[in-house]
This record gives C-alpha cells, structure tokens and sequence, in this order.
C-alpha cells in the first residue's frame, strides 16, 4: 500500500500536533487521514502512571498497531497478555479482542497506528469531551461512542 501521490509532506515535530487530553492520558495527533488520504493514522499517547488506556474492545476493519517509547504498557490481545517496554511493538489485526493499560507507577509514551485511518482522532475528541472535568460516562455512553468508530465492547473480560 501507498499513500497518495497528491498529499503534501507533513513534518510534525516532538511536542507538535493537535491533542486532546481524555482519562489520564494525553493524544497528539501525529498523522491523521486527511494527511493520508484515510489510509494511516499515528498518534502518541502519554498516560499517567496506572492510567486505563482502553478497556477489552474489538475492531472490525482496523488494524491497531503499538510501539512503546517510554515507561510500561500493558496489553491484552486475544488471550495473551503482554508487557510492553520501550522498543515493544504490538500489532492487533482486525476482530482481535485487545485492552492496554499502563499499570506502572511512571509515565509511559507509545505510538498509536491505525490503518485505515477511520477519523481516529475524531473518536479521541469526542471521549475527551464525554470525560471532561473528570466525568465518569455511562457504560452506554463509551459503547454508543465505540460503535461509531468500528469498535466494540467486549464484556467479561478482566483486565488490567
């Protein structure tokens, strides 16, 4: 696969990009689809210490790749639970329950890939905006948002 001839170059350097701030964690938009014509998406994600990235979820089109920079990260996917430290990548193809958490007491820093793009920064402004002033949402309010981005809940499923 190749990104479109007719995209212009985009250099973001460390610290840049539009972000948004949502449980914890901080999301720069590094590459967004406008950027790639939807074809990739990167972010950086800083989480606090024992800051819950995302909770047992699947994907029905998206591949969600991690690379961790910095700290720990745990991850879920499938039934293998993995530790994430720097230089750690995670690739989760499509219809494979994954979680991930930094469930260590320093800050972690990883990089976000999604391919395709499917407006992923649009679903971290609006969990943003749903947690807010620290409000807790409603089960029914995080799936209902989940579902607009090809994704889905998992239930029973312990994790971190």
């Amino acid at each position: 696969m190749s990104f479109p001839t007719d995209s212009e170059t985009v250099v973001v350097h460390r610290g840049e990009g539009a972000s948004v701030t949502a449980g914890g964690s901080r999301c720069i938009f590094k590459l967004t689809g406008r950027d790639t014509n939807d074809r990739f998406g990167l972010f950086e994600l800083t989480m606090a210490p024992r800051a819950m990235g995302a909770t047992p979820h699947t994907h029905h089109e998206l591949i969600e790749i991690f690379y961790v920079l910095e700290g720990q990260v745990e991850f879920l996917t499938g039934d293998q639970r993995v530790i994430g430290r720097p230089g750690t990548l995670v690739s989760v193809p499509p219809e494979t329950v994954h979680a991930f958490a930094n469930t260590s007491d320093v800050t972690a820093t990883m990089l976000l890939m999604f391919c395709p793009a499917d407006a992923r920064e649009k679903y971290f402004e609006d969990l943003a905006e749903l947690t807010k002033d620290g409000r807790k949402p409603e089960h029914h309010e995080i799936g209902a948002l989940m579902r607009r981005f090809d994704s889905e809940l998992v239930e029973g499923i312990s994790f971190p």
